[in-house]
């Protein structure tokens, strides 16, 4: 129980930090929920992003318990017109649209589109893929919270999982 509760804790400061690089190196990509006038006297602002407990599939949000704890990011850029693998999250994944629109499709044909500035909570469970289908290069965010040795994304045995 400890130790879980000290991987929550440990992965809120990395989300925490993580968030914080974000906003002050890319302001022009934030929809702020709300601006919060910081009673330190700095000269920053910060603009706070929503709350996520659930995925885009309706999950809920569940901590891996590990003693390795592992927060990893990465920076991905999709050109206009083009389509991911198809893909699963054995750990938390969040999301943050940096540029353009990014289309989440799920294998039973459900999407949703995020627009730059908002942010998610990928689906673990659930076969889903990232679609650009507007006219700029789409660049997102993606702050994984897992576990030392266990992978971040999965794809399907070769082969298609649906047709295009």
């Amino acid at each position: 129980m400890y130790n879980q509760k000290r991987t929550k804790t440990f992965a809120h400061l990395c989300i925490s930090v993580a968030l914080a690089t974000l906003l002050a190196s890319s302001a022009s990509a934030q929809t702020a929920v709300s601006q919060k006038p910081e009673a330190t006297g700095g000269s920053e602002s910060i603009a706070t992003l929503p709350e996520l407990t659930i995925t885009t599939a309706g999950e809920p949000l569940h901590y891996l318990s590990t003693p390795e704890p592992v927060v990893s990011s990465d920076i991905l850029t999709v050109p206009p017109g083009s389509v991911s693998r198809w893909m699963i999250h054995p750990v938390p994944a969040y999301l943050y649209v940096l540029q353009g629109d990014l289309t989440l499709e799920f294998v039973d044909g459900k999407r949703e589109i995020f627009h730059q500035g908002q942010a998610l909570l990928q689906s673990q469970t659930k076969w889903h893929r990232g679609r650009n289908e507007g006219q700029v290069p789409l660049r997102f965010l993606a702050v994984f919270l897992g576990s030392k040795g266990t992978p971040v994304i999965l794809h399907p045995p070769v082969g298609a999982l649906v047709e295009q």
